[in-house]
């Protein structure tokens, strides 16, 4: 039977994947961790850390995970991806067909096999625009093993 937790306060991820309980932050990494394994949606557009039997809401300020690296790899055969580091320490290729950009030039994807959206920190998304080519109808693109993928803007 699950459990949803009555004590008080409110645990809240920021836009840069801090996490805080009642305004201070959480710097206990092993917390950290526990709570970034337990992210779950809940059903109602947000979110929620589900724990053993406890279930408790969260508060995110922009998405639950955020991309804290990106590294672009070259495999055997001459192909090329783009790795990102998540905030929760797991690394998974980026996918191009879930890329996209904000109105205000927010960079984010899906992750977690499609299950959650990450924001972009400063930095990877520097690494990033690196190999973004900005086309003559004003339209942006990166191409990558001579595909070239188009980058959408999102509302």
């Amino acid at each position: 039977m699950q459990k949803r937790s009555d004590r008080q306060g409110e645990i809240k991820i920021d836009k840069e994947g801090n996490w805080f309980f009642n305004g201070a932050p959480i710097i206990n990494r092993q917390i950290v961790d526990l709570f970034n394994a337990g992210i779950e949606h809940d059903g109602c557009g947000g979110y929620h850390l589900h724990i053993g039997a406890e279930i408790s809401p969260i508060v995110v300020e922009d998405t639950p995970y955020v991309v804290t690296q990106l590294e672009q790899e070259q495999a055997a055969d001459g192909s090329s991806s783009f790795m990102v580091r998540l905030s929760d320490g797991s690394c998974e290729q980026l996918s191009f067909e879930t890329f996209y950009l904000s109105l205000d030039n927010i960079p984010y994807c899906a992750v977690k096999g499609g299950l959650f959206p990450a924001r972009f920190l400063r930095a990877p998304y520097y690494e990033l625009a690196r190999h973004i080519d900005q086309e003559g109808d004003g339209r942006f693109s990166l191409t990558l093993n001579g595909t070239k993928h188009f980058i959408e803007i999102r509302t």
